[in-house]
């Protein structure tokens, strides 16, 4: 997939979440697949006119992930201007414009989901973006606040902008991630009506669903997020059906979690190396073993108790006893 001067090795990206896609985890999932793009989740632009050097522990080693976009978040043109500038100095690929977020610390602050209402003030920060960006840009929004948004007008915006992709969440902002409120229709219009590539988000939770969305909407990729959680496979599980007819099912068992917690000890201590975390390494290595612990041991016997003595654990070697209970459960 062509984005700008930018090519994608393939039509797969995982989405940014914050807290969870951090830089160890992004490299986890690629471990199981190629991957076109990932991204390093939203950082606020007023937080890094103010602090810059506060958003630093995001970007280490941000160049050995290429192909990668860095996603922002805020409503303040000349802050994104600002951002755009101390960015500069990183090695990256995309500037992601974060038009989605359905916090209600974005909705507060007229940024995020916010723009979904507001398509003027969002009109402001793509043409700011645009202007002072060197690098692509693209936009993240969903269908609309409360109701579609007008397709028509958005559509306009976009085509006259100068941006070059959009990625939109088939959900209206107040809608979040509420089953069943899923809204292919307009993501298939402004499929139609849009000059640039579409990335399709939302209720990709295994190979037909992936092939259900493209087929119905023609985007040109789309967007995992919450479903690698546990499942770091899902993009192998759906590259193998989409190109080669094999459908691969996702069974999670004590074996399969020894192998992806030992693959992501690997990945950690890999990515740890030459650096120093001001709240020390191996708490780094604790919160990122411990909360990936519970996503992947979901669906297992007792998952519900092991659960709850991991989320209770306070350091590594706790953790690690119960890790050891855990592959030696029967």
């Amino acid at each position: 997939m062509k984005l700008g001067p930018l090519t994608l090795e393939n039509r797969y990206i995982l989405a940014p979440m914050l807290n969870v896609t951090t830089a160890p985890y992004r490299r986890f999932c690629r471990k199981f697949q190629k991957i076109g793009l990932v991204s390093v989740p939203m950082l606020y632009t007023k937080r890094i006119e103010k602090e810059p050097k506060s958003v630093e522990k995001e970007l280490y080693k941000i160049e050995e992930e290429r192909p990668i976009s860095v996603q922002l978040i805020g409503s303040d043109p000349n802050a994104l201007r600002k951002t755009i500038e101390y960015l500069n100095s990183y090695k990256f690929d995309i500037l992601d414009l974060n038009a989605g977020c359905p916090s209600k610390r974005a909705i507060k602050a007229q940024e995020g989901g916010y723009l979904m209402k507001d398509l003027e003030k969002l009109r402001v920060l793509i043409n700011t973006a645009v202007k002072y960006s060197s690098r692509p840009i693209s936009l993240k929004i969903r269908t609309g606040f409360e109701k579609p948004v007008n397709i028509k007008k958005l559509t306009q915006i976009i085509n006259e902008s100068g941006i070059d992709l959009l990625i939109i969440h088939a959900r209206t902002v107040l809608s979040k991630y509420y089953n069943g409120t899923l809204d292919l229709n307009t993501v298939k219009e402004l499929k139609e009506r849009l000059i640039i590539p579409v990335v399709g988000n939302g209720d990709i939770i295994n190979p037909i669903s992936a092939k259900n969305f493209i087929d119905y909407t023609n985007v040109d990729a789309f967007m995992i997020g919450r479903e690698s959680m546990g499942n770091p496979e899902i993009f192998n599980q759906i590259h193998e059906y989409l190109v080669n007819k094999k459908v691969v099912l996702f069974k999670n068992h004590r074996e399969t979690i020894e192998k992806y917690i030992n693959i992501y000890e690997d990945t950690l201590d890999s990515f740890l190396n030459g650096i120093s975390f001001p709240i020390s390494n191996e708490l780094i290595k604790f919160i990122e073993l411990k909360r990936n612990t519970i996503w992947l041991t979901k669906n297992i016997r007792n998952s519900s108790k092991f659960r709850i003595q991991v989320s209770r654990t306070k350091n590594f070697n706790q953790l690690k006893n119960i890790l050891e209970d855990i592959f030696t459960y029967n």
